[in-house]
């Protein structure tokens, strides 16, 4: 660990400030709001419907988040989101104090103005990290980027449960504020280190339209075959995670009758597991190429699917059931860094900065496009069908998809070493 902090510059602190802060009230606030529905309604189906929101809303604004990233300057970008999140929640927060029974419409309408300003704040980030960091500090920082997020997903589980219990969720809301207005503290004493102006052509050209522009990335990522794939995969798998995301929830609180305490417990485990996962590949040197451990990791991935109903089966009694919980969840967030960093870091060093911004954000859209329909389809099947069946095809299916993915790449010839100039960053 103290090596860890000595190697910790502060460009690399501020962006673990930004990330915590944004993650544990972003996280908290979640929680609360997906308890709060699951409460109300009763039903995986409600809870999905209001999963599903994002999404359609990413899908929605990608053209317009990719020109924006690629054309304007990334700072004030940042800014702007972080303001408009923060007069976002106060709003809803009034609303919410006057008028409660709607409080669906009510989040709903929060849910998509925290998105909006959650692309543009995520997608500039992501196209801003090869502009703020050089070499190895690059992956290290992705790597510290999922411990922290990890460390703020864990405490806001078991601060959410203890302050759902204790304010309402308006009062939440301006606590997040709270929280929104120190990542604005931290994005402010960042400092790039190029010259966006000299790295963004479009900078010093006649600037493309929003449509132009989205179909410039689009072009880029078609015709560059293991980015596609990558991308394409990325929304299958994501679909059935869509499992994970509405049937773990209504597995704890409906089926199993967890307390809000052990089902805190439970969320918390997973982001002990990444921050574990973060720590250790931070401090790692790759040696196979990052598209290969990932892939390998989602095989792992797909086998604790698999395994997540094995406690309707057993007869249990809560405590052990949150003990498994707890174990099979850490064991997950750690495999999933292994997913996610790697992937991460390999696509910023092989896409043109110039071009980023619209790439990571079609490929966050596309990657969550069918996650709608996956959250509609298991909030139904939950609603009618045992969990562990659903679990286990779930995991079998992803498992099948990830060889089938693994096996294409390797008889196309698509895992190269990264270029040397890649790997240095250029």
């Amino acid at each position: 660990m103290g090596e860890i902090m000595r190697k910790i510059t502060p460009q690399i602190f501020r962006i673990l400030v930004i990330k915590l802060a944004g993650n544990f009230g972003s996280a908290m606030l979640s929680f609360a709001i997906g308890l709060y529905i699951l409460k109300q309604t009763g039903s995986a189906l409600g809870m999905g419907i209001s999963m599903i929101t994002g999404p359609l809303v990413s899908l929605a604004i990608t053209p317009f988040v990719g020109y924006v990233v690629d054309t304007k300057k990334h700072k004030p970008i940042m800014i702007m989101a972080q303001i408009t999140t923060s007069i976002a929640l106060i709003v809803f927060a009034i609303i919410f104090k006057l008028w409660p029974a709607q409080y669906y419409a009510e989040l709903i309408g929060l849910i998509i103005m925290l998105q909006v300003t959650d692309n543009f704040l995520g997608t500039t980030i992501t196209a801003s990290l090869i502009q703020l960091f050089k070499g190895d500090e690059l992956q290290q920082v992705n790597s510290l980027n999922q411990s922290i997020q990890s460390l703020a997903q864990f405490a806001a589980p078991l601060v959410g449960a203890v302050i759902y219990t204790l304010v309402s969720l308006d009062t939440l809301a301006y606590i997040e504020v709270a929280f929104e207005l120190i990542a604005l503290v931290g994005i402010l004493g960042l400092k790039f280190q190029y010259s966006q102006h000299a790295d963004n052509p479009a900078a010093d050209t006649q600037k493309p339209s929003v449509l132009q522009n989205f179909r410039e990335g689009l072009s880029y990522l078609v015709h560059e075959r293991l980015l596609l794939i990558l991308t394409m995969s990325s929304a299958f798998i994501n679909f059935l995670f869509a499992a994970l995301n509405v049937g773990l929830p209504f597995l704890l609180v409906q089926t199993l009758k967890l307390s809000n305490a052990q089902y805190g417990l439970i969320e918390s485990s997973f982001p002990i597991g990444m921050f574990i996962g973060g720590l250790l590949l931070s401090q790692m040197h790759l040696k196979r190429h990052p598209i290969t451990i990932a892939y390998l990791n989602l095989l792992y991935l797909s086998a604790v699917l698999i395994t997540l109903g094995l406690p309707t089966l057993t007869g249990w009694p809560n405590s052990l059931n949150t003990a498994y919980f707890i174990g099979v969840c850490i064991i997950a967030g750690i495999i999933l860094v292994f997913v996610n960093a790697p992937i991460g870091t390999f696509m910023q060093q092989v896409i043109p900065q110039q071009i980023q911004g619209r790439v990571f954000s079609l490929d966050t859209t596309i990657s969550i496009v069918l996650t709608p329909l996956g959250t509609i389809l298991y909030g139904v099947l939950f609603d009618h069908i045992a969990v562990m069946p659903i679990f286990a095809t779930s995991g079998i299916l992803l498992l099948v998809l990830t060889a089938g993915i693994m096996l294409y790449l390797h008889r196309a010839d698509l895992v190269k070493p990264l270029p040397a100039a890649a790997a240095e960053n250029k």
